[in-house]
């Protein structure tokens, strides 16, 4: 008999027994200055999620002067599949969408031609550093104010990484410094029921692509992107990452607003150091993967811009951007909200 039930558990542990998967629904709003006013915009996402299915229809403008006029912007629809192995991008204006599948981060012939990867820019195991790390310093603060936003008790963490670099070369220096004010609630059963079924999403899509992070933890506050920018040896920029981690391990609650302000200044001959050894080809600028997909593209765009000004814009930050939440819930979704719907023609 003891034997029986002991069977009988093993195999509702292997089959039924497993955290079932469960709907829940983020809705967020998103704004930015791009890097000088260049690239400004705001967006509203509505972030649904299903077992392994997530859908997400964004609507997207841009503020600034030229782009408001040539790129209007619009909503754009996003299933994932992971179940399939697919993703269909939507176009609700023309009612089409495009068909892509879901792939690991190299291709095939990435992973076979090693002779091609050590050739690539940046590659080159021999290649020496071209700067320096000389100050490094990430602090999170408690500041003790509260505010309720959007229905939701709130407390405020700032976050500050300042980073000194040196030009190997030149012996010019630069200063980084982002700052990050962070607005947190405790989490309530339905934040914490939607955040673990966001999780859960997340590591299915990462095992599915053969990635090392989850989708979450490459979005963290584009720290990552912050950090490469300074052209440091990566061992100095590992070690940075990691102090980051033990740090926000200070931060309690589930963020509700996240500010960040991004401020450098720099030498002349920092300025063309940097152009010259970090430029890469025109970038595109990406709204979808939120704060860190942003800065990846508007980094390199202000590489590229020579950073005109050399500092921040009259003293004020080059870049900012606010992330905010909505709502949040955890209620039953139709599956229908997971396919694309009838009447859409398949683009080619």
């Amino acid at each position: 008999m003891k034997r029986t039930s002991f069977l009988t558990a093993a195999v509702l542990i292997a089959f039924g027994a497993a955290p079932a998967w469960g709907d829940a629904t983020f809705e967020s709003f998103f704004k930015t200055s791009g890097v000088g006013g260049m690239g400004a915009a705001e967006s509203t996402s509505v972030k649904r999620i299903q077992g392994d299915k997530k859908s997400e229809t964004s609507q997207m403008r841009f503020t600034g002067a030229i782009l408001s006029r040539l790129a209007p912007g619009g909503e754009t629809v996003t299933i994932t599949r992971v179940d399939k192995g697919v993703v269909w991008t939507l176009d609700p204006k023309t009612k089409t969408y495009k068909e892509s599948p879901l792939v690991p981060p190299r291709s095939k012939e990435a992973k076979t031609d090693k002779s091609a990867e050590k050739t690539k820019p940046g590659k080159r195991a021999d290649e020496k550093p071209k700067a320096r790390i000389t100050k490094s310093e990430f602090t999170v603060k408690k500041t003790g104010a509260s505010e309720t936003i959007n229905g939701w008790p709130c407390e405020e963490y700032v976050v500050t990484w300042l980073m000194e670099v040196e030009d190997i070369e030149t012996k010019a220096r630069s200063r980084s410094t982002m700052t990050t004010d962070l607005w947190t609630t405790p989490e309530t059963s339905v934040i914490q029921k939607a955040k673990g079924e966001e999780k859960r999403f997340d590591l299915a899509h990462a095992r599915k692509i053969a990635s090392e992070i989850s989708d979450e933890e490459a979005r963290q506050m584009g720290m990552a992107a912050f950090a490469s920018m300074s052209g440091a040896p990566d061992a100095d920029v590992r070690k940075g990452l990691a102090r980051v981690k033990d740090e926000m391990a200070k931060v309690k609650g589930y963020p509700i607003r996240t500010s960040i302000s991004w401020t450098f200044e720099g030498d002349e001959a920092k300025g063309a150091s940097a152009e010259k050894a970090q430029a890469p080809a025109e970038p595109g600028l990406d709204l979808s993967g939120g704060v860190s997909g942003l800065l990846g593209g508007l980094a390199g765009r202000m590489a590229q811009k020579k950073v005109e000004e050399k500092t921040s814009p009259k003293g004020g930050p080059i870049f900012s951007s606010t992330i905010e939440v909505k709502a949040i819930n955890a209620d039953g979704l139709p599956p229908t909200a997971f396919e694309v719907p009838a009447g859409y023609l398949k683009k080619q």
